[in-house]
């Protein structure tokens, strides 16, 4: 898991619990120090085969959904909406973690189920569905950390938004980088 470490302010950071979510990403997780309960906090990082370990930024992930969505005609968007409502609902149904025991020891939920459920989506984007799925999951989680929290929420909701056509692709972007 060397491949995982980094520094940081000069304190090495390893990982507390990595998942491989496809043949060639790692997403993993690290003690954060934010929020209400920064003992339960974390930072979520992934690292691609032969690329160096990178934090995810919401303009990243929120672009590679339209990017999934921009391909070919309606029947892609319609697509892409079911799959950003499944990611709200992977949102709302989670829940904080109550321990630093129940962090350390969990296990995704989603991520398969979804590329099974979205297969059209293979090959489109940057990130595969396993990866993007697992993001959301784990970003909804360490939210709900902090009561009052929404702004990753927010952020899926404005994905919705541009399926039903009532945002376009600057105005989530330009949101999205603020964040």
């Amino acid at each position: 898991m060397k491949h995982l470490t980094f520094k940081k302010k000069g304190v090495e950071h390893t990982p507390i619990k990595v998942w491989k979510t496809d043949f060639v990403t790692e997403v993993a997780i690290y003690q954060g120090e934010r929020g209400q309960n920064p003992e339960l906090d974390f930072v979520v990082k992934y690292k691609e085969e032969g690329k160096r370990l990178r934090t995810p930024s919401h303009t990243h992930w929120i672009v590679d959904l339209l990017v999934k969505g921009s391909h070919s005609s309606i029947f892609r968007i319609n697509y892409l909406h079911s799959f950003v409502n499944d990611l709200i609902k992977i949102y709302d149904e989670s829940t904080k973690f109550a321990s630093v025991e129940e962090r350390n020891k969990y296990e995704l939920k989603h991520p398969q189920s979804m590329a099974v459920k979205y297969p059209q989506f293979k090959g489109h984007g940057y990130y595969t569905v396993e990866t993007i799925t697992a993001f959301v999951e784990l970003f909804s989680k360490c939210e709900k950390q902090s009561d009052g929290a929404f702004m990753f929420r927010g952020l899926l909701n404005l994905v919705k938004e541009y399926c039903e056509s009532k945002k376009d692709f600057y105005q989530i972007i330009g949101l999205s980088k603020r964040v």
